[in-house]
C-alpha cells in the first residue's frame, strides 16, 4: 500500500499581457500589508517598480536579489519577479520565514516559473537550511513583458522543455532499476510539455508574436506542476540535467545559459539511451538553440570532464550515467552526436 501522499500547486495562475495590471487584486486576497519584491540588476527592476506602484496602499520595499537579507524578518508576502536568480531567491527567502510567494516571471527561460524548487547552484549555498520547498501561492505571467526577453533566453526556455523527454526516462529506468517512487501523473504532465514544445518549435521559434509566448509559458508552468505532484524535480530533471550543472560547476552560471547546456545534455543521453537523438538535435537546430560545443562555447576537454563526473552531482539520482562513463565513452558520445 502506498504511503499518504501530499503536494502543493500554485492556486492562481493568471497570465496573458497585461497580467501585471491584477497583482494588486491577487496581493489584496492574502491579506499582507508589508510585502518584499525581489527583483533583478537590469530590465527586470523597471518592472519590480511598476509592481510596486501599483500595490502603492501597501508597504512594499524593492531588493535586488544579491541585496535580500535572509535574517531580516518583518515581511507578511514575498513577490519574485525576473529571472531565475530573483525568483529562487524569493524562494529561499519564502521558505525560510514561512511566507505565502507570488512569482512574476519576466522571461520564459526554465521551468521555475511554477516549480517549488530552486536552481542546483542555490541548493548547495542553501544545504544547512535543508530542501528549500516553495511553492508559489499565485503566477502572473505577462506575456507582453516576457515576449520583450531577449529572443535568446525565450528559446532556451524550449531547450528546457526538451529535456523532459529524457529526465522521464531517466525516472522509469530508476523505477525499474532501483524500486525509486514513480508517478505516471506527474511524468505525463512532463511528456506533455515536452510534446507541446516539440509540436510546435517551428511556430513559435522567432518569439514575435504573444501566442509564441503564450506555448512557451503553458509548457513551463506544466512542469513546475509535475514537480509539485511528484515531490521532487524527478520529473523535469534527469542526466540531460546533471550534464548541465557539471559545465555550470566548471565555468561559472554567469557564463552560460542554462536551457542551452540542457539541450546539449539532452542530445547527449538520448544517444546514451538508444533513442532517436538525432529528432532531439533536428529540434535543437530549428529553434536556433547550439547543437555543438563550439556553438556553445564550450570547451571538449570541459564537456568531457563534465560527462565523466556528471553522475556524482546527485548520487541520489539514478539515471542513463549509471556509475558513470569512461572519458573513452563521454568521447565517443561527443563524436557520435556531432557535438564535437
Amino acid at each position: 500500500m502506498k504511503q499518504l501522499e501530499s503536494f502543493e500547486i500554485p492556486r492562481t495562475v493568471i497570465f496573458g499581457p497585461g497580467a501585471l495590471s491584477k497583482t494588486p487584486q491577487v496581493v489584496a486576497s492574502l491579506k499582507a500589508t508589508k510585502i518584499l519584491i525581489v527583483t533583478g540588476r537590469s530590465a527586470t527592476l523597471q518592472y519590480a517598480n511598476a509592481a510596486a506602484d501599483l500595490l502603492s496602499e501597501y508597504s512594499a520595499e524593492v531588493l535586488k536579489y544579491d541585496e535580500v537579507d535572509y535574517d531580516r524578518s518583518g515581511f507578511e508576502l514575498v513577490l519574485g519577479i525576473g529571472g531565475g536568480r530573483p525568483i529562487d531567491v524569493a524562494k529561499v527567502y519564502s521558505y525560510l520565514h514561512k511566507k505565502p510567494l507570488i512569482v512574476i516571471p519576466t522571461s520564459a527561460s526554465h521551468d521555475g516559473i511554477a516549480s517549488p524548487y530552486v536552481s542546483y547552484t542555490l541548493t548547495q549555498k542553501m544545504a544547512r537550511h535543508g530542501k528549500i520547498v516553495a511553492s508559489p501561492l499565485a503566477i502572473i505571467a505577462d506575456t507582453s513583458v516576457i515576449l520583450s526577453a531577449p529572443s535568446r533566453l525565450l528559446k532556451a526556455g524550449i531547450g528546457d522543455l526538451l529535456g523532459k523527454i529524457i529526465a522521464v526516462r531517466d525516472w522509469q529506468l530508476a523505477h525499474r532499476l532501483k524500486g525509486e517512487p514513480y508517478s505516471e501523473y506527474a511524468a505525463h504532465l512532463s511528456i506533455t510539455s515536452y510534446k507541446i514544445v516539440a509540436a510546435n518549435s517551428a511556430r513559435i521559434k522567432n518569439f514575435v508574436r504573444e501566442e509564441d509566448v503564450r506555448v512557451l509559458v503553458k509548457a513551463l508552468i506544466g512542469c513546475g506542476v509535475a514537480m509539485g505532484i511528484a515531490g521532487s524535480s524527478r520529473p523535469c530533471s534527469g542526466s540531460e540535467h546533471l550534464f548541465a550543472h557539471a559545465v555550470e560547476t566548471r565555468i561559472g552560471e554567469n557564463e552560460t545559459i542554462h536551457g542551452e547546456l540542457v539541450t546539449l545534455g539532452t542530445i547527449i543521453m538520448a544517444y546514451l539511451h538508444g533513442t532517436k537523438w538525432r529528432r532531439i538535435r533536428k529540434l535543437a537546430e530549428t529553434v536556433g538553440l547550439p547543437t555543438t560545443l563550439r556553438q556553445a562555447g564550450i570547451d571538449p576537454d570541459v564537456a568531457i570532464d563534465a560527462l565523466v563526473t556528471a553522475h556524482t552531482i546527485r548520487p541520489d539520482r539514478y539515471t542513463i550515467l549509471g556509475d558513470g562513463l569512461s572519458k573513452e565513452a563521454a568521447k565517443k558520445a561527443l563524436e557520435d552526436t556531432e557535438l564535437i
